[in-house]
């Protein structure tokens, strides 16, 4: 079967009950974030996050009246930036075996602005690409960020690399039907039968809360 990059939005869209998705030509507005231009930034030594990060930290300081932990945001940030490319290629693999491009400039992202996560995303394409060449454009995609990620706080190689699996993992089993799933799980290398996370969000760092079910420190 063919799909156009329409189509392939609607069946995301269908998919993840808290994401808005659109096709555009161009980045839809001065709100939304590229993910094109974030790296660029990023890799000139910028730090285009900051913000993204500093409210979230300011939540937490509200929340439980405390002087939050730096790793708690800095974690947070980049899980949500990742699940964007994630839940993009893995969702529409796990459901037709095809992705959109999600490639930097393919795809950008606006947030949710109290709760902070991406709730929108706009796929700036017309290219759809089979599952083996979206896992390439994901590793791809993730390397750039992930390589120049400067967040204030150490984040070792088994979390970075671990929260990339992690994500788009769990897009694959977002879907109700997904006959593709296993095909796009061999083409991410991630295993459907693991079930806690590789990677840790350091929430339970914060005052009174309590590790996630599929924390890896359960282990």
């Amino acid at each position: 079967m063919t799909y156009s990059v329409s189509r392939l939005a609607d069946i995301l869209a269908d998919s993840v009950s808290w994401l808005s998705v659109r096709t555009a030509d161009s980045v839809p507005g001065p709100e939304w974030v590229s993910c094109a231009g974030l790296l660029a930034e990023q890799q000139a030594g910028g730090d285009p996050t900051y913000g993204w990060r500093k409210a979230l930290e300011d939540d937490y300081a509200r929340e439980y009246a405390i002087e939050p932990p730096v790793q708690v945001a800095a974690m947070f940030t980049l899980m949500w930036y990742l699940q964007v490319p994630s839940l993009v290629a893995g969702v529409t693999a796990a459901v037709t075996g095809m992705s959109p491009d999600v490639s930097p400039g393919s795809l950008a992202f606006r947030r949710h602005p109290t709760a902070h996560y991406p709730v929108e995303v706009a796929l700036l394409t017309s290219t759809v690409v089979p599952v083996a060449e979206a896992a390439a454009q994901l590793d791809k995609h993730a390397a750039a960020f992930l390589n120049s990620y400067r967040p204030g706080v150490k984040i070792g190689s088994l979390q970075r690399l671990g929260a990339v699996k992690d994500e788009v993992r769990q897009a694959i089993r977002l879907p109700e039907e997904a006959p593709h799933a296993e095909q796009a799980a061999a083409a991410f290398e991630v295993s459907l039968d693991q079930k806690l996370r590789t990677s840790c969000c350091y929430v339970y760092a914060l005052p009174n809360v309590n590790a996630c079910s599929t924390c890896p420190r359960f282990r």
